[in-house]
């Protein structure tokens, strides 16, 4: 069952001056980071529910398409992951990039993680890493291609792993293709002092696929060594649900099927866990909580 937990207003900032679509979402502590397209942040306090934003700021990795609208940060998923020594956040990591292209880096959606601190009541964010991935080097190794090209960045911060999530062939468009699968890669967590990094299919740790049983990929969350991740974008597109991965059992815990909860006509966009309480965003800019 699910109820509505709150609303909240999509922020604009004076350098920006309009509003972008809801995506990415995590939560630290009672304050919920709800990221919008172009890498836009709105802060907002999960315990008065209150519904404009404590705080609004642009991350380090803010494109809003430059060179292309390849490269603009849709933001799609957000996780913290480990905290450095003396911060009071932990390090986001953003899936950023628009586009499920290739270029000299690798994949041009990557990894960016971004450093946010406090400093005079408003919160501001710095890039300190980009994680790529390249394929060169595929063919020596037992692994195949980590999806379509537009993976999603996750990380297990108890077991110090990085997960790239992605479906064989575009899950928006291409779902028909009988052989489609969703695979999830898995490496070493970079050490996040360590600069931009690129990962290979030589530092794979480990990788496995699993049944494409829902479309429309969004984003997700990780704890207690499961993956939670949205699918959908609203009934009368692709129905809404939730798979949650066991990464010990390399398998399914579940599959939930949301297309007749209340918020069935719209499109979810991530889920984070406040406490043990599961939240998921949606595009209306609601929060709505799992009991």
């Amino acid at each position: 069952m699910y109820k509505l937990f709150m609303e909240f207003e999509n922020p604009t900032l004076e350098y920006v001056g309009v509003r972008r679509s809801v995506q990415g979402f995590a939560i630290h502590e009672g304050l919920g980071f709800v990221l919008f397209h172009t890498g836009i942040c709105g802060v907002y306090d999960l315990n008065t529910k209150e519904k404009k934003p404590i705080s609004v700021l642009k991350l380090g990795s803010f494109n809003d398409g430059v060179p292309d609208k390849r490269y603009a940060n849709h933001a799609n998923d957000a996780v913290f992951g480990p905290k450095l020594s003396g911060d009071e956040i932990p390090l986001m990591y953003i899936t950023a990039g628009n586009s499920g292209e290739y270029d000299e880096n690798g994949y041009i959606s990557y990894c960016a993680v971004e450093r946010i601190t406090k400093e005079n009541g408003a919160y501001k964010a710095e890039t300190i890493q980009r994680i790529f991935y390249k394929n060169d080097g595929l063919e020596t190794t037992p692994y195949h291609v980590p999806g379509w090209g537009w993976p999603a960045s996750l990380v297990d911060t108890d077991n110090g792993f990085y997960y790239m999530l992605a479906s064989k062939h575009r899950s928006k468009r291409e779902f028909t293709k009988p052989d489609n699968v969703y695979t999830l890669t898995k490496f070493r967590l970079p050490d996040p002092l360590a600069g931009d990094v690129t990962l290979y299919p030589k530092d794979i740790f480990d990788q496995y696929d699993l049944p494409c049983n829902i479309l429309h990929t969004q984003g997700g969350t990780v704890k207690d060594g499961q993956i939670w991740y949205m699918f959908g974008a609203g009934k009368e597109i692709h129905p809404n649900g939730m798979n949650v991965i066991d990464l010990e059992k390399r398998e399914y815990a579940f599959f939930e099927d949301l297309s007749d909860s209340p918020f069935a006509n719209e499109e979810v966009e991530c889920c984070a866990f406040f406490g043990e309480r599961l939240l998921i965003n949606t595009q209306k800019e609601k929060l709505f909580e799992r009991l």
